[in-house]
């Protein structure tokens, strides 16, 4: 069985903890105390040298980063329906796509996100919020091409991308910014993800 070290505040973790309920994949999860410190201590940064969850432990190999443990099972089991396609072109446009998710959406909401839920207001840095929340809607202007078009991100299915971007678009009412119709339209089917829904709100 998998063990994933993970913290229920963490939204990287949360990524994998909705993959592996998409994927019905049996493990356990290995709480990390974070607001302790644990992450920080000698026996997790034996785990991983960075701190930082999650971690995926596959017998004795380990492996962290959420989107490189999500790839790494999917090429393990080898699922009949992918999320990673076999034409090269579509696969390439895909890793794209999801280098643009985390460094165009998800990376600055986790500038706002942490700012509003865990720091006070008076140490805020209002021009990095701001800057981050203009970057977010430049990024929701982009991605409305295709949801206006389309259901889903990629190939109109629920996929890869939906479930990376899951944990931070619950939270992109925080991010000061116009969310076009047929983005906000998209959020909402993927919060109804049988999947998201287990993991969100459980």
């Amino acid at each position: 069985m998998y063990s994933l070290y993970s913290h229920p505040n963490s939204t990287y973790s949360k990524r994998v903890h909705i993959y592996m309920k998409y994927r019905n994949l049996e493990y356990e999860t290995i709480h990390v105390a974070l607001d302790k410190l644990e992450n920080r201590k000698k026996p997790f940064l034996s785990i991983n040298p960075y701190g930082k969850v999650p971690v995926l432990k596959d017998g004795e190999f380990l492996l962290s980063e959420s989107s490189a443990i999500i790839r790494y099972l999917e090429e393990k089991h080898q699922f009949s329906n992918p999320l990673f396609p076999s034409d090269l072109q579509k696969r390439a446009i895909l890793n794209q796509m999801v280098n643009q998710c985390e460094s165009e959406y998800c990376f600055p909401n986790s500038v706002v996100y942490f700012s509003k839920k865990f720091i006070p207001e008076e140490k805020w840095e209002p021009k990095r919020m701001k800057d981050s929340s203009k970057r977010i809607g430049r990024h929701l202007e982009i991605i409305d091409s295709i949801l206006s078009k389309d259901q889903y991100l990629f190939v109109n299915e629920f996929g890869l991308l939906e479930i990376l971007y899951a944990p931070f678009i619950e939270h992109n009412q925080m991010m000061d910014t116009n969310t076009p119709d047929s983005v906000q339209n998209w959020i909402k089917r993927v919060m109804e993800e049988r999947a998201v829904k287990a993991v969100l709100f459980p």
